[in-house]
């Protein structure tokens, strides 16, 4: 019979596997608390939640969600990060900690029911977030729209220029006649 506290973090975790429509799992063998502290505070700021796991609470959760090839990211210490916002962001931090610590591992990640490697979480990473895309998508836009405003504002600027040129002529007719 399980513990209540293993229960109670049990819940917890299913209850955040079934909010998250992503969640990263890293490996870290011999990393301080203090690393761990700041590594969570800085995933705090792009995740909702990052939590220690046991192998074999893991293990049990991977089964409850059907999440076949997921025990073999789990080695030494986990961290499970989960989101439900833009996965580059937290796969950019954890990808950010492994450079500066080499003990800590971005394992794989559990993205919409599948499980990807450590190579998807790099690739994750190098991708720009979705304010970024908007941002691409509006200046893409934005270009022909004012190529289109400047070709009209140009004609118009012709037309004054050449009527100021047939007044010229005019006004020096006149005065030469």
């Amino acid at each position: 019979m399980p513990s209540f506290e293993k229960e109670l973090m049990f819940n917890e975790i299913v209850k955040e596997f079934e909010k998250s429509p992503y969640a990263f799992i890293s490996n870290l063998n011999s990393v301080s608390v203090l690393d761990i502290s700041t590594a969570r505070r800085s995933l705090e700021k792009v995740s909702r939640r990052s939590l220690m796991v046991k192998h074999a609470m893991a293990r049990k959760i991977f089964a409850q969600f059907n999440v076949a090839g997921a025990e073999k990211y789990l080695s030494g210490s986990v961290i499970i990060t989960f989101g439900d916002k833009d996965p580059q962001d937290i796969s950019r931090k954890l990808c950010e900690f492994s450079k500066t610590n080499e003990k800590w591992k971005p394992a794989g990640v559990i993205f919409e029911g599948q499980v990807y490697g450590e190579d998807f979480v790099k690739q994750l990473s190098k991708l720009p977030s979705r304010k970024e895309l908007l941002t691409q998508l509006v200046v893409r836009m934005n270009s022909p729209l004012q190529g289109f405003a400047n070709v009209l504002g140009a004609l118009t600027r012709n037309l004054v220029v050449a009527l100021e040129e047939v007044r010229k002529k005019k006004a020096a007719a006149g005065a030469a006649s």
